[in-house]
């Protein structure tokens, strides 16, 4: 532990109640310091300071001087949980100029009645935009430099390098739990026997678990029906030909309307034709993915793809992904030449989640 100032925080004692103890104010207030005390020296220990849920900066649009805050919640450097109940604006004012950083602080202040009436200490949040950062705890939410008054602040065109006048966002910490998103997934066999497709989504559902936000429920052997519709992901195989009705393209439609994602592979020659029947009944013409395609660069950096069982051709198009790689087999560590390496096995996995998070996105192209 480098900053042992943390374990000041925790109360060294507590009261000991005993029959006819007189509890006076001062009392009362030791008996709740020593909780409260307790609860931040617990999420200072334990998640540190930082954000813990929200609190985005955005530019106003068109840009001024004006930006707004997310609603959200934070952890200060003295263990003060801080609450942004609703949306706030913040406006630098025409006159800024130079380095600023914007700043997150605790306050409170005594509230209610007069006299002998109940007074209630309010838990307040503080907003400033300063030229240096604060000695007092508080929580980075940007920073930027206005390179001289009546400029407008911008969001950033590139987050990761922004230039003077937008936003940097790139000091800001964050602590807490890691998001989980639970990623319903229906597998359907369009063909002959799936099982060592359904083990290869089951190592996928292990990878993910590791090394992403995505949590996948798998269920396997499920035939084409309407009821896929309580999926958020729909994974089509076959190993062979295979008719696909009028009625099911137009579920396939619908499902696609929705927003839902599918991802459609071929496991052999005779499944591709099949399968190109399905793009012309949609109206789909899913194309060969660009280098900076999402897919190819998110969470994993890709510049070709990975070989599956049976190559490495990809195609997408309006949340639908279609292969002829085999991917579903290769996950389970297979490919046409036998048992693939440990790297090999790695790349596919890590192309893997990226396939996920693609069909996750709330946009595809």
């Amino acid at each position: 532990m480098k900053d042992t100032s943390i374990l000041s925080i925790f109360p060294k004692t507590r009261l000991k109640p005993y029959d006819g103890m007189s509890v006076s104010a001062s009392v009362w207030a030791q008996a709740h310091d020593e909780h409260r005390l307790s609860l931040q020296s617990h999420d200072l220990l334990f998640h540190g300071s930082g954000i813990i849920a929200g609190l985005e900066v955005v530019a106003n649009d068109p840009p001024d001087q004006m930006v707004f805050i997310s609603p959200g919640a934070a952890v200060d450097p003295a263990g003060n949980l801080i609450i942004l109940a609703e949306p706030v604006a913040y406006d630098f004012g025409s006159a800024s100029e130079g380095l600023l950083y914007l700043m997150l602080g605790h306050g409170e202040r005594e509230v209610g009645g007069v006299e002998n009436d109940v007074k209630y200490i309010q838990n307040e949040f503080v907003i400033a935009a300063r030229p240096s950062l604060p000695k007092r705890p508080a929580i980075e939410l940007a920073r930027l430099v206005i390179p001289q008054a009546n400029k407008v602040v911008k969001n950033a065109t590139t987050t990761f390098h922004p230039v003077e006048g937008e936003l940097d966002l790139r000091f800001r910490n964050f602590v807490g739990p890691e998001p989980t998103i639970l990623v319903r997934t229906a597998l359907c066999n369009l063909g002959k026997d799936g099982a060592e497709v359904e083990a290869g989504w089951e190592y996928l559902r292990c990878e993910c678990a590791r090394s992403s936000p995505y949590r996948l429920v798998v269920d396997g052997d499920l035939t084409f029906s309407s009821a896929l519709s309580s999926y958020d992901l729909v994974y089509l195989y076959a190993n062979g030909p295979f008719k696909f009705d009028d009625k099911k393209i137009a579920s396939l439609r619908s499902y696609l309307e929705t927003g839902q994602s599918i991802i459609m592979e071929a496991l052999s020659p005779e499944a591709e034709d099949s399968f190109k029947s399905i793009f012309v009944g949609l109206g789909i013409n899913p194309k060969p993915l660009a280098q900076d395609h999402v897919m190819r660069t998110a969470p994993f950096l890709f510049i070709n793809h990975p070989q599956g069982y049976r190559g490495n051709d990809v195609l997408a198009a309006k949340g639908l992904v279609y292969s002829s790689a085999g991917y579903g087999l290769a996950w389970s560590g297979k490919s046409e030449a036998g048992p693939a390496s440990r790297a090999d096995i790695r790349a596919v996995h890590e192309w893997g989640v990226n396939m996920i998070h693609y069909c996750m996105l709330p946009s595809r192209d």
